[in-house]
């Protein structure tokens, strides 16, 4: 239609090609005498337009002699959730809540994302929920929980579920081919969108920047939205601080390294069918500590040597089995410990170990006392002799000081572990 093409080409030199491309060349219209009706096909479109050009949009019709109805109308196609499933990650059928094994360290993310699925983005509190802690923690098969609770319990909701790293690819393509309308429309459909290892996205800036306006209109919406990290918001390198303040804006909850309990508790649950002894369980559980992922490649591959050889399973066997994932244990000593709080508070060994009560050395040095107490054989006068020449009773104060803290504290437990993984 020339008319048409002639606001085209009005709006081309007003606000430039690239813009044209990416909103107007798409929509649908209609002339009904003097009344141009143009159709957006999405509320996302709709407000965007509205907001930003149809200003410009009626002046240009208005030079032509036409006046303008702006609305939407949904072209019939099918639905969102089959158009856009090539954007989301399958969901993993063995990652369910009711697969989730449960214990203190991770309660709380268990407890918390199932109030997200259950309540979607009605919440404010628990939008954005952040999840972050080292990788093999559970992370991702909570995510996978809520991506399959949203499915069987909501048949009209959506779900996008994206490594950060496919959320760069496919913004990085959408550039490339001229298709970034289509990338913002389908992310913005979605009623759930989960992003998982978020890091990733350090020092991407454009990506963040694509990121940033998506966050912002799905909450506005009331959609939610799901980021998991290896750090907290606020201990992101790389992203920009009004990004890392939206993701800091909801709930965000530390997963802490399983305890031998909870290690105890998820061996036992893979193994249920398979003959294997508590002990050998036990000693899996007393010997693979990083990640619940290592501790289920463990228990897989003496699951493989039962079946493969058909042989009754015995401790030393087991060992040899596992050679790779058991490290011989290190010897510990307090002198290890005050370097690696020394390094790790940026201090120098003799202020630590001086009297002094400045607040910058108070809390490094409980953190130090509390450490000898657990990792190695020091009698608290010992303790308390080797840092600031204090007495057993103010050794003990310390060591309790920091136990209270370590369970009320997220940040406490992150630079205690940090510092123990800088020992062990």
């Amino acid at each position: 239609m020339k008319e048409w093409d002639s606001i085209l080409e009005t709006l081309s030199k007003k606000l430039g090609k690239s813009v044209v491309d990416s909103w107007f060349v798409n929509l649908d219209f209609e002339l009904d005498g003097s009344l141009l009706r143009i159709y957006a096909a999405n509320k996302f479109s709709f407000d965007w337009i509205s907001t930003h050009y149809l200003d410009v949009v009626e002046k240009a019709a208005s030079q032509i002699g036409l006046s303008v109805n702006f609305s939407i109308r949904q072209k019939s196609v099918s639905k969102t959730k089959n158009k856009v499933d090539p954007y989301s990650l399958p969901l993993d059928k063995e990652m369910r809540f009711d697969t989730f094994v449960r214990g203190s360290s991770n309660e709380m993310a268990f407890t918390s994302s199932l109030r997200v699925a259950e309540s979607l983005g009605k919440d404010m509190h628990f939008n954005p929920l952040f999840l972050y802690g080292p990788v093999g923690l559970g992370k991702t098969h909570l995510m996978n929980s809520i991506g399959w609770y949203v499915r069987n319990n909501y048949t009209d909701k959506s779900i996008c579920y994206l490594s950060a790293e496919q959320f760069m690819l496919k913004f990085i393509n959408a550039l490339k081919n001229g298709n970034m309308m289509i990338f913002k429309e389908d992310l913005r459909s979605f009623d759930v969108l989960m992003i998982d290892d978020f890091q990733f996205l350090s020092g991407k800036e454009s990506t963040q920047e694509e990121f940033f306006h998506t966050f912002v209109y799905l909450i506005t919406q009331g959609k939610q939205l799901v980021i998991s990290a290896d750090k907290a918001p606020s201990e992101l390198s790389g992203i920009e601080e009004r990004l890392r303040s939206r993701l800091g804006s909801g709930l965000v909850v530390n997963i802490h390294p399983a305890n031998y309990e909870l290690r105890f508790s998820i061996l036992k649950e893979k193994a249920i069918g398979i003959n294997i002894s508590d002990e050998i369980l036990q000693f899996i559980a007393e010997n693979v500590k990083n990640s619940i992922r290592e501790l289920g490649g463990a228990l897989r591959r003496v699951i493989a040597y039962v079946d493969l050889f058909n042989k009754d399973l015995d401790l030393d066997t087991v060992k040899g089995i596992l050679k790779e994932f058991v490290k011989e244990k290190t010897i510990i000593t307090s002198d290890m410990i005050i370097d690696a709080i020394c390094l790790h508070y940026k201090l120098a060994k003799e202020d630590l170990c001086s009297k002094s009560r400045k607040k910058e050395i108070l809390k490094p040095r409980q953190i130090a006392m509390y450490l000898c107490r657990e990792l190695t054989d020091s009698s608290l006068p010992d303790i308390g002799r080797l840092l600031g020449g204090k007495d057993h009773t103010t050794a003990l104060y310390s060591i309790r000081k920091v136990e209270m803290d370590l369970k009320k504290e997220d940040k406490i437990i992150t630079e205690v572990n940090k510092i123990k993984n800088m020992i062990v």
